[in-house]
């Protein structure tokens, strides 16, 4: 299987806000990459206490049997 342009690895930062009604968490797009190490290091490198960082998978899934 070759990797196409969409296989990455996303970091996405989900930040707390508060709004009128309390507190919201706001998530935008951090960094795209290519491995998941690389994704892995920007997300400890980016989370705090008040900012929490997830990593997607884009791309296709398939496996099993």
């Amino acid at each position: 299987m070759y990797a196409t342009l969409d296989d990455c690895f996303v970091v996405f930062v989900r930040e707390k806000r508060p709004s009128k009604h309390g507190t919201e968490f706001v998530e935008r797009e951090l960094a795209s990459c290519r491995t998941h190490e690389e994704a892995e290091w920007i997300r400890k490198e980016n989370t705090n206490r008040n900012r929490k960082c997830v990593i997607r998978f884009l791309g296709p899934t398939g496996g099993g049997d």
